[in-house]
């Protein structure tokens, strides 16, 4: 029988940088939004766990109705979801159309609006520019519907912080950048970033002990351990045996397939993918042969993203 997976959200596969795409265009001319923080940092702010450890944070809109957002590391950008559980804000998504190649399962459909203002309780974004998605115009919408969620967001809200995910606690802090120092212990991973979504340089170590040295993107509103993408290196194949899946994107579905376990090294800290997920398809952030990480990895760990000093740690 055939599993349907949701590839979380809109975000990562939404906001491809396609050659040629109105979105690429769109990403090279969005403003940055203001961000003011009305409180001490860092700042702590509780959230939902929601299916596959994706994380969930409660944001006012327009002071007009609270939105459920998944925080994604892998969105540019952020994206509101035109469906039952934005209907407070009266958006208007009539003249949606594929934001880039209409056949891909990638591309959005959908409009680009500006002047949105999010509120998360201690820091607010005004002046900002979204994706907004028409909901009935999404594949496997049941799935979508489990987590329960409007919009996400990413590095709008990333940009100035020290963003640190507690996955045990279920809470997520913002600290200040010219304060906040690593521990002792943690090992800073470089992060480099392609089109606006994050990439770290680690190492796959498969199931018969080779290890294979890898760039992977990294993206927690991606609702599993791991998608390894088959065909950048010889060892990386889709497994013979695997159990064939279906995983939804914001426009399509793909074939994929359940893997053996595999372990993930980044700098010093390794995690362990116990059900990683095979692709043939290119990686949606760069259309490279690069894999992804999800939020699952990290679960019961802490994870730091640093993006102004473009460093990553796990503790």
């Amino acid at each position: 029988m055939e599993r349907i997976t949701l590839r979380a959200a809109a975000a990562a596969a939404l906001l491809l940088a396609l050659a040629g795409c109105d979105l690429r265009y769109a990403l090279l001319g969005f403003p940055q939004p203001s961000v003011a923080v009305s409180a001490a940092l860092p700042l702590e702010l509780a959230y939902r766990e929601a299916k596959g450890g994706l994380v969930v944070l409660t944001g006012r809109v327009d002071g007009r109705a609270d939105v459920d957002f998944i925080l994604d590391t892998g969105a540019p950008v952020s994206v509101l979801i035109d469906g039952s559980r934005t209907a407070g804000l009266g958006l208007d998504t009539r003249d949606a159309r594929p934001l880039g190649d209409p056949d891909h399962p990638a591309t959005p459909i959908g409009v680009i609006r500006g002047g949105f203002a999010f509120d998360f309780g201690g820091v607010a974004l005004t002046d900002l520019t979204a994706v907004v998605v028409p909901q009935a115009k999404m594949p496997c919408r049941e799935r979508f519907e489990e987590i329960g969620f409007g919009g996400v967001i990413g590095a709008d809200l990333f940009r100035r912080f020290v963003v640190e995910i507690d996955t045990a606690a279920r809470r997520v802090r913002l600290h200040d950048p010219a304060h906040w120092r690593a521990p002792a212990h943690a090992s800073p991973v470089p992060l480099a970033f392609r089109g606006g979504h994050p990439f770290v340089e680690a190492t796959v170590t498969l199931a018969d002990g080779r290890a294979v040295a890898t760039r992977m993107n990294v993206d927690t509103g991606m609702n599993r351990e791991l998608t390894v993408t088959t065909g950048g290196h010889p060892a990386l194949a889709m497994p013979a045996d695997g159990k064939p899946r279906k995983s939804c994107l914001v426009n399509g579905t793909r074939e994929e397939r359940d893997g053996p376990p595999v372990t993930v090294t980044l700098g010093t800290a390794t995690a362990r993918a116990e059900r990683p997920v095979y692709s043939a398809e290119p990686n949606a952030a760069d259309g490279g042969r690069h894999s992804t990480i999800g939020v699952g990895l990290f679960k019961g760990r802490r994870l730091v993203i640093d993006y102004p000093g473009s460093r990553l740690f796990i503790l």
